[in-house]
Protein backbone atom coordinates (compact mmCIF):
# COMPACT_ATOMS: atom_id res chain seq x y z
CA UNK A 1 0.00 0.00 0.00
CA UNK A 2 1.69 3.46 -0.79
CA UNK A 3 -0.43 7.07 -0.15
CA UNK A 4 0.29 10.03 -2.55
CA UNK A 5 0.15 13.85 -1.87
CA UNK A 6 0.10 16.52 -3.69
CA UNK A 7 4.31 17.87 -4.17
CA UNK A 8 5.02 21.04 -1.96
CA UNK A 9 7.49 22.20 -4.28
CA UNK A 10 3.95 22.86 -6.47
CA UNK A 11 2.24 24.76 -3.86
CA UNK A 12 5.41 27.05 -3.45
CA UNK A 13 4.60 27.58 -7.58
CA UNK A 14 0.77 27.89 -7.37
CA UNK A 15 1.15 30.39 -4.14
CA UNK A 16 3.62 32.33 -6.94
CA UNK A 17 1.10 32.31 -9.83
CA UNK A 18 -1.68 33.69 -7.20
CA UNK A 19 -0.10 36.75 -6.42
CA UNK A 20 0.52 37.58 -9.88
CA UNK A 21 -3.50 36.45 -10.75
CA UNK A 22 -4.42 39.45 -7.84
CA UNK A 23 -1.57 41.30 -7.68
CA UNK A 24 -1.25 42.45 -12.05
CA UNK A 25 -5.11 43.20 -12.06
CA UNK A 26 -4.89 45.46 -9.00
CA UNK A 27 -1.90 47.32 -9.79
CA UNK A 28 -3.46 47.87 -13.50
CA UNK A 29 -6.86 49.19 -11.76
CA UNK A 30 -5.00 51.60 -9.33
CA UNK A 31 -3.18 53.10 -12.58
CA UNK A 32 -6.27 53.62 -14.38
CA UNK A 33 -8.05 55.23 -11.45
CA UNK A 34 -4.77 57.30 -11.01
CA UNK A 35 -4.70 58.50 -14.72
CA UNK A 36 -8.42 58.85 -13.97
CA UNK A 37 -8.78 61.08 -11.40
CA UNK A 38 -5.14 62.80 -11.04
CA UNK A 39 -6.48 66.33 -12.57
CA UNK A 40 -9.58 66.60 -10.16
CA UNK A 41 -8.43 67.27 -6.58
CA UNK A 42 -12.31 67.61 -5.61
CA UNK A 43 -12.24 63.60 -6.20
CA UNK A 44 -9.10 63.22 -4.06
CA UNK A 45 -11.42 61.74 -0.99
CA UNK A 46 -13.21 59.50 -3.48
CA UNK A 47 -10.02 58.48 -5.00
CA UNK A 48 -8.03 57.03 -1.78
CA UNK A 49 -11.55 55.22 -0.89
CA UNK A 50 -11.98 53.47 -3.87
CA UNK A 51 -7.94 52.42 -3.81
CA UNK A 52 -8.50 51.33 -0.23
CA UNK A 53 -11.75 49.12 -1.32
CA UNK A 54 -9.71 47.50 -4.09
CA UNK A 55 -6.76 47.03 -2.64
CA UNK A 56 -8.68 45.17 0.33
CA UNK A 57 -10.92 43.09 -1.99
CA UNK A 58 -8.06 41.69 -3.84
CA UNK A 59 -6.00 41.07 -0.99
CA UNK A 60 -9.46 39.07 0.51
CA UNK A 61 -9.67 37.72 -2.21
CA UNK A 62 -6.29 36.13 -2.51
CA UNK A 63 -5.54 35.23 0.62
CA UNK A 64 -9.10 33.18 0.90
CA UNK A 65 -7.63 31.19 -1.93
CA UNK A 66 -4.56 31.12 -0.53
CA UNK A 67 -6.50 29.07 2.41
CA UNK A 68 -8.03 26.77 0.16
CA UNK A 69 -5.14 25.81 -2.10
CA UNK A 70 -3.19 25.26 1.59
CA UNK A 71 -6.10 22.87 2.78
CA UNK A 72 -6.37 20.79 -0.52
CA UNK A 73 -2.12 20.49 -0.47
CA UNK A 74 -2.76 19.51 3.49
CA UNK A 75 -5.56 16.80 3.45
CA UNK A 76 -5.65 15.32 -0.33
CA UNK A 77 -3.89 11.94 -0.51
CA UNK A 78 -4.67 8.83 -2.65
CA UNK A 79 -4.18 5.83 -1.21
CA UNK A 80 -3.13 2.23 -3.67
CA UNK A 81 -3.62 -1.05 -2.41
CA UNK A 82 -3.45 -4.56 -3.93
CA UNK A 83 -7.66 -4.38 -3.91
CA UNK A 84 -8.23 -0.73 -5.48
CA UNK A 85 -7.88 2.71 -5.02
CA UNK A 86 -9.17 5.59 -2.27
CA UNK A 87 -8.89 9.47 -2.63
CA UNK A 88 -9.27 11.52 -0.42
CA UNK A 89 -10.14 15.57 -0.44
CA UNK A 90 -11.25 18.41 1.48
CA UNK A 91 -15.36 18.81 0.98
CA UNK A 92 -15.72 16.01 -1.45
CA UNK A 93 -16.78 12.40 -0.20
CA UNK A 94 -14.34 9.37 -0.26
CA UNK A 95 -13.86 7.55 -3.34
CA UNK A 96 -12.89 3.80 -3.38
CA UNK A 97 -12.60 2.09 -6.45
CA UNK A 98 -12.15 -1.28 -7.09
CA UNK A 99 -9.05 -2.77 -8.76
CA UNK A 100 -11.50 -4.94 -11.07
CA UNK A 101 -13.68 -1.86 -11.99
CA UNK A 102 -10.91 0.06 -13.52
CA UNK A 103 -11.49 -0.01 -17.64
CA UNK A 104 -8.89 2.48 -18.44
CA UNK A 105 -7.28 5.92 -18.29
CA UNK A 106 -8.05 8.97 -20.14
CA UNK A 107 -5.15 11.92 -20.57
CA UNK A 108 -6.42 15.73 -19.80
CA UNK A 109 -4.22 18.61 -19.95
CA UNK A 110 -3.77 18.87 -16.24
CA UNK A 111 -4.12 14.77 -15.45
CA UNK A 112 -5.93 12.46 -16.30
CA UNK A 113 -8.59 10.41 -15.22
CA UNK A 114 -9.33 7.01 -14.00
CA UNK A 115 -12.23 5.17 -15.97
CA UNK A 116 -14.15 2.46 -14.59
CA UNK A 117 -16.80 -0.50 -16.67
CA UNK A 118 -20.30 1.11 -14.97
CA UNK A 119 -19.72 4.45 -14.51
CA UNK A 120 -16.75 6.24 -16.89
CA UNK A 121 -14.66 8.74 -15.64
CA UNK A 122 -15.12 9.30 -11.38
CA UNK A 123 -11.55 9.87 -10.44
CA UNK A 124 -9.45 12.77 -11.57
CA UNK A 125 -5.41 12.42 -11.10
CA UNK A 126 -3.78 15.81 -10.97
CA UNK A 127 -0.27 16.68 -12.31
CA UNK A 128 0.11 18.73 -8.77
CA UNK A 129 1.39 15.52 -7.67
CA UNK A 130 5.10 15.22 -7.97
CA UNK A 131 6.13 13.82 -11.36
CA UNK A 132 7.68 10.73 -10.49
CA UNK A 133 4.22 9.55 -8.52
CA UNK A 134 2.02 11.05 -11.05
CA UNK A 135 3.80 8.57 -14.02
CA UNK A 136 3.87 5.91 -11.71
CA UNK A 137 0.17 6.15 -10.64
CA UNK A 138 -0.56 6.48 -14.81
CA UNK A 139 1.74 3.15 -15.19
CA UNK A 140 -0.11 0.81 -12.39
CA UNK A 141 -3.84 2.58 -13.53
CA UNK A 142 -2.65 1.44 -17.02
CA UNK A 143 -1.88 -2.28 -16.19
CA UNK A 144 -5.15 -2.56 -13.86
CA UNK A 145 -7.09 -1.78 -16.84
CA UNK A 146 -4.61 -4.27 -19.37
CA UNK A 147 -5.46 -6.99 -16.62
CA UNK A 148 -8.68 -6.41 -16.19
CA UNK A 149 -9.33 -6.26 -20.21
CA UNK A 150 -7.63 -9.71 -20.40
CA UNK A 151 -9.25 -11.70 -17.87
CA UNK A 152 -12.44 -10.29 -19.06
CA UNK A 153 -14.17 -13.59 -20.36
CA UNK A 154 -14.48 -13.83 -24.10
CA UNK A 155 -17.84 -14.15 -25.74
CA UNK A 156 -18.89 -17.63 -26.88
CA UNK A 157 -20.76 -18.25 -30.06
CA UNK A 158 -22.40 -20.88 -27.77
CA UNK A 159 -24.09 -18.41 -25.70
CA UNK A 160 -26.51 -17.45 -28.49
CA UNK A 161 -27.30 -21.22 -29.01
CA UNK A 162 -30.98 -21.64 -29.11
CA UNK A 163 -32.41 -25.41 -29.21
CA UNK A 164 -35.65 -23.84 -31.44
CA UNK A 165 -33.27 -22.45 -33.89
CA UNK A 166 -31.53 -25.91 -34.62
CA UNK A 167 -34.98 -27.69 -35.30
CA UNK A 168 -36.06 -24.99 -38.28
CA UNK A 169 -34.50 -27.09 -41.21
CA UNK A 170 -36.37 -29.74 -40.18
CA UNK A 171 -39.75 -28.42 -39.27
CA UNK A 172 -39.18 -26.52 -42.38
CA UNK A 173 -38.78 -29.62 -44.33
CA UNK A 174 -41.68 -30.74 -42.36
CA UNK A 175 -43.54 -28.00 -43.84
CA UNK A 176 -42.54 -28.36 -47.17
CA UNK A 177 -43.50 -31.87 -47.74
CA UNK A 178 -47.14 -30.88 -46.11
CA UNK A 179 -47.60 -27.90 -48.50
CA UNK A 180 -46.37 -30.48 -51.83
CA UNK A 181 -49.02 -33.53 -50.16
CA UNK A 182 -51.64 -30.66 -50.15
CA UNK A 183 -50.94 -28.69 -53.70
CA UNK A 184 -51.10 -32.73 -55.15
CA UNK A 185 -54.09 -33.27 -53.64
CA UNK A 186 -55.47 -29.67 -54.86
CA UNK A 187 -54.42 -30.72 -58.05
CA UNK A 188 -55.67 -33.91 -58.06
CA UNK A 189 -58.94 -32.02 -57.31
CA UNK A 190 -59.26 -29.87 -59.88
CA UNK A 191 -58.24 -32.48 -62.41
CA UNK A 192 -61.21 -34.60 -61.51
CA UNK A 193 -63.60 -31.55 -61.35
CA UNK A 194 -62.22 -30.51 -65.18
CA UNK A 195 -62.84 -34.31 -66.21
CA UNK A 196 -66.34 -34.04 -64.75
CA UNK A 197 -66.86 -31.06 -66.42
CA UNK A 198 -65.47 -32.33 -69.68
CA UNK A 199 -67.84 -35.47 -69.43
CA UNK A 200 -70.67 -33.13 -68.78
CA UNK A 201 -70.05 -30.91 -71.66
CA UNK A 202 -69.87 -34.17 -73.98
CA UNK A 203 -72.70 -35.34 -72.65
CA UNK A 204 -74.35 -32.14 -73.67
CA UNK A 205 -73.39 -32.21 -77.25
CA UNK A 206 -74.15 -35.54 -77.85
CA UNK A 207 -78.21 -34.61 -76.52
CA UNK A 208 -77.88 -31.57 -78.31
CA UNK A 209 -77.17 -33.73 -81.65
CA UNK A 210 -79.85 -36.28 -81.36
CA UNK A 211 -82.35 -33.59 -80.58
CA UNK A 212 -81.23 -32.18 -84.31
CA UNK A 213 -83.99 -33.07 -87.00
CA UNK A 214 -83.16 -35.58 -89.51
CA UNK A 215 -81.97 -33.16 -93.25
CA UNK A 216 -84.33 -34.80 -95.68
Amino acid sequence: MKTYRFDPEKFKKQTKMLVLMYAIPLVLMLVLVYFLNRNRPEMLTQTIILVVLMIGFYAYMGWRRYKQNAQIWKEYSLTVDEDGVSQTQPNFPEVRIPKEEIDGIEVVKNGFYVQTKSQGRVLGISKELSDADYEELKQIFSAWAAENEANRPVEDDDDDYDPALIDIPEKAEEIDEDVKAEIVETVEELEAEADEVVEKLEDSIEATEEDKPEEA
